[in-house]
Parts: C-alpha cells; structure tokens; sequence
C-alpha cells in the first residue's frame, strides 16, 4: 500500500461518495434513500424537501468533488507550482485563481471560503487570511498537506481559510491522525494518536465519543452535532474510525449519519483509505482521478 497516495485519494473519494445526500439532516429520509448502499448517489432536489436539509450541489454529478474535495485539489495544485514545497503565496494565488471571481471552481461557497477570497483581495499575498470560522473548511486540505511531508506547515494551511484557535486544535487532532495513518498504524493507534494531540480544553469532548462503542455512529453525530463545527465533526469521526473496519463501512456510516457527512468525509476517508486501501471499484468513480493521479506524480507520492 502506498499510504501517501491513500491519504489523498482516500478524501477525495469519501468526498465525492457522499455528495449527493450531503446537508440532509434527516436520518430517517437518509435512510429510506439509500437502501444500504448511500454512496455516489445523484443530486436530486426532491430528496431535500419536507425535511430539515440544504440543497447545496444542484449542478453536481456523480463522482464529482464538493467544496472540500476541492480544497485539497487546490493545495496539490499549489505544492506541485512550488516544486514540493509549501509557498503562501503560491498556495493564497491558487486559491483566488479556482474560487475566486473567474476562477475555475462552479459550485457553492461556504463561508470560510467567501471571506478568505475577501481577504486575500484586500490584504498581502504571501500570509495567511483566513476567516474567523471554526468550520470544517480549516482541515479539509490537509491530507495533500501531510501526505507530502508537510505537516510542520498544518497551522499555516489551517489559517489560509480558518484564523481561530479552535480550528488550530481541531487541526491539531486531525494532523496527528493523518500522520499517523501515513506512517501504517493500526486504526486504533490513529485514535490515540489524535486524542494524544488534543488541547485539554477539547479533549473531553473528543474522549466521550470514543468512549460510546456500544451506539451508532449515526446516534453519536445526532448527539454531538451535525452540523459543519469542527466540535461536531471530529467527535463524530473519531466514534465512526473506532466503530467500523473498513473503508466502505466508516463512509456509509457517515454518509447515514447525515448533516456534513463530506466536511467529515475529508479526514475520515484519507485515514481510513491509508489504512484499509481505497476500494478500486469506488476510485474508478472519482469524476477527478486522472487529475489527482497527475499532481500525486509530480509530487512523487
């Protein structure tokens, strides 16, 4: 297994899997929906009615990459401009140039991302100028930032888009376990790994979930948080990584969990795809693949 590569593609699938029931908050309907097999399912506006829900991706197709996928896709772009290296300026110029105002990216823009765009405009090029959000935005680019090698840069990339010390110890957590899963542990050491790395203030938090082995993650995320907080997801992913023994299983079991499964997604498919492998029959469905598989070379991973 190449872990390097799995982190990364690993995200992108669990990602793109989990676009088509993503901001549906009804665990019921998620459910009904899906049938067992939830993943790479086609947006439909009808599926979002009558229930608590966002119907964010309207223009989206199966295999494609929601706002989060995109935003390592965007720091591969930077890493691979800079030679492997990491370069704020070169990662803060890629990112206006895709979602910016005529940029490459066609989708919806959340929050972090609108106002890092407004101020990179207004602000130095070669500096971090992230939005005071606390949103899953803040690690969604670092499985390209680990899998490179570059983890000493995390609060950097983490700030690019989210400047809060919440979103720093959120990251924090998320780091170590995708170094972790980087360097072949066991999934359980990928859980110690995160908890070890974790800021008193939310370690408790982080320990309860981990803690609830003998309920669902979809009943786990409900109590905590569905929504796209950092406090709400890492819990969540944390209980789905020490529940489940499989690739398949952890992004299903998110995706039934509902709410930001991909925000979640993000993390839990880059540990998940360094341990257990990405499937081959769910990569083939990465609308992107060729274009990962691109970068990942020029980044020798």
């Amino acid at each position: 297994m190449n872990t390097k590569r799995d982190l990364v593609v690993g995200a992108l699938v669990a990602d793109a899997a989990s676009l088509g029931l993503h901001w549906l908050y009804d665990q019921p309907r998620i459910a009904q929906l899906a049938l067992g097999e939830p993943e790479f399912r086609a947006t439909n506006a009808k599926d979002f009615e009558g229930v608590p829900s966002y119907f964010a991706h309207p223009l989206k197709q199966p295999g494609d990459l929601t706002q989060y996928g995109e935003q390592t896709m965007v720091l591969l772009r930077a890493l691979a401009a800079s030679g492997g290296r990491y370069d704020q300026a070169a990662y803060n110029a890629e990112f206006r140039a895709h979602f910016g105002y005529g940029g490459t990216y066609s989708g919806y823009i959340d929050h972090a991302t609108r106002e890092t765009l407004n101020a990179l405009a207004a602000g130095e090029a070669d500096t971090p100028k992230g939005a005071e959000d606390v949103q899953m935005p803040a690690i969604a680019k670092l499985p390209a930032l680990v899998a490179a090698g570059l983890e000493d840069h995390a609060r950097q990339a983490i700030r690019t888009t989210n400047r809060s010390d919440l979103a720093e110890a959120y990251g924090a957590v998320a780091t170590a376990m995708l170094v972790s899963a980087r360097e072949g542990h066991s999934i359980n050491e990928v859980v110690a790994a995160g908890l070890s790395a974790a800021d008193p203030a939310i370690l408790p938090r982080l320990e309860l979930a981990c803690a609830a082995t003998d309920r669902s993650t979809q009943d786990v995320t409900a109590e905590f948080g569905m929504a796209c907080d950092l406090e709400n997801g890492l819990p969540s992913i944390l209980h789905n990584l020490s529940t489940t023994n499989s690739y398949q299983d952890d992004i299903r079991a998110n995706i039934l969990a509902g709410g930001d499964s991909c925000g979640r997604a993000m993390l839990l498919g880059a540990v998940a795809g360094a341990v257990y492998g990405v499937p081959q029959d769910w990569e083939a469905r990465l609308n992107s693949l060729s274009d990962v598989t691109d970068l990942m070379d020029q980044l020798a991973l």
